[in-house]
């Protein structure tokens, strides 16, 4: 099987994170016509300001977009994590996969976390959290390590 990659990403970060670009955008465009109509210091603070704000919603985003699964030949890999972060589908016995749907009031977002469960050929368990994820997305996950495990 070739390689795939599976982005995951929150419901709620991605809009979060293209609404913050575009305010940084538009304010790194009001520093520049301010620049250019006043050239005074707190006008060339301000374009600095909004500079390092670009470099800092460029990382975040490319951040954000990196996190996820991606499927390789042999091994399965989750890009958030930063050790650990591989299993090797002849390791794999099943996986199960977890998702808090339930309504309630006094849950938190870590409570609602998505996680994949992988019982191990050793007997023993590895959990791995994605974060907040739709259902489709941990369905699709579920299915491609199935597909590949069932390869093994």
């Amino acid at each position: 099987m070739k390689d795939k990659f599976i982005r995951v990403i929150s419901p709620v970060a991605l809009p979060v994170i293209l609404i913050f670009d575009a305010a940084v955008i538009y304010y790194l465009y009001i520093a520049i016509i301010k620049v250019m109509a006043d050239d005074s210091v707190f006008a060339a603070i301000f374009l600095f300001v909004q500079v390092a704000a670009v470099v800092f919603a460029v990382l975040t985003t490319r951040e954000v977009l990196r996190h996820g699964v991606k499927f390789t030949e042999n091994y399965i890999e989750f890009t958030a994590l930063d050790s650990d972060n591989k299993v090797k589908y002849e390791e794999i016995d099943r996986v199960a996969v977890q998702r808090d749907t339930k309504a309630s009031f006094t849950k938190n977002f870590v409570n609602r976390y998505s996680s994949l469960v992988f019982y191990l050929n050793d007997d023993t368990v590895l959990t791995v959290e994605l974060g907040i994820t739709t259902g489709r997305k941990l369905t699709q996950i579920e299915n491609e390590i199935n597909e590949r495990i069932a390869k093994e």
